[in-house]
């Protein structure tokens, strides 16, 4: 498991920050600050929760919280869970400002200093927020590292109500195009996209244009979870044994990063730079080529 993916908080609790620092903003033009816990979940993350303020003294730039009372937050809490896992979470607010860590910050969460890691979180009026985990002690070596991360927030799903009206208009006004180039198959057998027989030079184009049909189905089915890494490969892999029996000058990349590093390359290619060619003039016209016949239209724009 990443370090983004480890500490959520629920909604409820999320808007209730919020609250805090919308009072504290509206009555007195003030920061305001607090605790939370983050309790180790069964499936390995934290849950932060348990919101609260206590007795503190604010300014529109700092806030302060009493010791006394930070003590028997962190009494209630450590007696309640009992587990030595636990953390707690020192909040505050930036009201209209910008969220940051100014040096105030900075010494306050020094202030939580540990044998292991402690966690802060400041937000603002804007629901911006950093939270970071603060590790003072990396595997029994006394080297600090400060990492801003994600915090997540896990949003009841509101109901979707799909009327029958609505059905009937979907029915009735949407429709699917049909699939003429492209015959994509399931199981073990591979991708059929073109006749096996060697392609002239005057059909090139036209192969150029179906290949980046393939590509893009194949780049958006992997995104979209709808196909696994294992079929990703296998189908690319047919595609390039299709191109080399064609003996066409082009065929897709190969790629040999693992599944999320493909996604992160896929979330921001386009189809055509997924595609190797033999040289640079092959390259060069088949992308003009296929650029003026998907933006030049029948009036040239």
């Amino acid at each position: 498991m990443e370090l983004k993916d480890i500490f959520f908080i629920v909604e409820k609790d999320w808007y209730k920050l919020q609250a805090w620092a919308t009072i504290a903003h509206e009555k007195d033009k003030n920061e305001i600050s607090g605790l939370m816990t983050a309790v180790p979940q069964e499936d390995g993350r934290f849950k932060v929760g348990d919101v609260e303020i206590l007795k503190q003294e604010n300014t529109a730039s700092n806030t302060e919280l009493d010791g006394d009372a930070v003590t028997a937050y962190t009494m209630k809490y450590g007696m309640k869970y009992n587990n030595p896992k636990m953390k707690f979470v020192w909040w505050h607010s930036h009201h209209t400002m910008e969220a940051f860590w100014s040096g105030t910050d900075t010494t306050e969460i020094d202030a939580w200093k540990n044998t292991s890691f402690s966690l802060a979180l400041v937000i603002n009026l804007r629901e911006e927020y950093l939270f970071r985990v603060s590790f003072w002690r990396m595997n029994g070596l006394p080297l600090e590292q400060h990492i801003d991360t994600t915090l997540t927030i896990e949003r009841n799903k509101p109901k979707v109500n799909i009327t029958s009206a609505m059905s009937k208009q979907y029915k009735e006004l949407c429709s699917s195009p049909q699939q003429v180039i492209n015959k994509w198959q399931s199981g073990s057998q591979a991708i059929n996209l073109w006749n096996q027989h060697q392609v002239t030079s005057n059909q090139t184009e036209v192969k150029y244009g179906e290949l980046l049909e393939a590509v893009e189905h194949i780049q958006d089915e992997f995104v979209s979870g709808t196909i696994s890494h294992k079929v990703f490969k296998k189908q690319s892999n047919a595609l390039n044994v299709q191109c080399k029996n064609q003996k066409l000058p082009f065929r897709m990349k190969v790629f040999n990063e693992n599944k999320q590093e493909l996604l992160n390359i896929f979330m921001c290619k386009l189809p055509d730079e997924l595609i190797d060619f033999d040289d640079n003039n092959i390259k060069n016209r088949l992308e003009q080529t296929s650029w003026q016949n998907k933006y030049g239209g029948v009036y040239g724009y």
